[in-house]
């Protein structure tokens, strides 16, 4: 009789083991947002996206079974900052999932924020790059990530800027400076990229400002040290 008890017991006790440890397994699993532009979404010279820096840490994630979920249908080519505020205003659904961009962002364990490199090399294009246009995009910055930070606490990685035409290296510094300043502000990381687009080893064609796969690869790799 006493056998019997010490082998239900052992086996109660494995079974909660099993289900307490299955369960620490699904809590560290990682929901993956990427929100953006083109560069977000890996855009090219040829106007077609290739993977991205995203995809890439999708994959590392995925290789290391840390990865739960990855969600990029808030990531579009030219979309501006102050799009992506109307999008939080109206909640707008997911093309794919039909969920609301923040039932989202509130599922996401780590959200990658990169947007304002297709924005600025399109008013630069258009010979419309002023002081007004880049303070503009600093005060829709704050405001999106104070609107995200009112129900979510996770982390947050800003990508920085790079000169894109006639969005000069001045620009980009001056506004990269800003971006760290909200980040600190707003208990999020920043990841600085000016070093890439110094190299003329990350360019498909120096035709266009979108950077390739190689340098998508080492951003993936500095997004990973970021959120060990």
């Amino acid at each position: 009789m006493k056998r019997r008890y010490k082998l239900l017991l052992i086996i109660v006790i494995g079974a909660a083991l099993t289900i307490l440890i299955n369960f620490i397994t699904v809590k560290s699993l990682i929901n993956l947002v990427s929100i953006g532009d083109g560069f977000s979404l890996g855009m090219t010279p040829y106007n077609v996206a290739g993977p991205s820096f995203n995809d890439y840490l999708k994959d590392i994630l995925e290789n290391k079974n840390k990865l739960d979920s990855y969600n990029n249908e808030f990531s579009k080519a030219h979309l501006t900052i102050h799009e992506l505020n109307e999008y939080m205003e109206d909640n707008t659904l997911g093309k794919f999932t039909r969920n609301p961009i923040k039932q989202t962002i509130a599922s996401a364990d780590i959200i990658t924020l990169s947007i304002g490199l297709d924005e600025f090399a399109d008013l630069s294009l258009q010979n419309n790059l002023t002081t007004e246009k880049m303070e503009n995009y600093i005060s829709e910055v704050k405001k999106f990530l104070q609107t995200i930070r009112e129900f979510y606490d996770k982390k947050i990685i800003i990508i920085g800027l790079y000169p894109a035409y006639k969005f000069d290296q001045s620009d980009a510094y001056e506004l990269n400076n800003e971006l760290k300043k909200l980040a600190g502000k707003y208990n999020c990381q920043f990841l600085d990229i000016m070093a890439y687009y110094l190299n003329d080893e990350y360019y498909l064609d120096k035709t266009s400002y979108y950077l390739n796969y190689k340098a998508h690869k080492k951003i993936a790799e500095d997004l990973t040290m970021m959120i060990k």
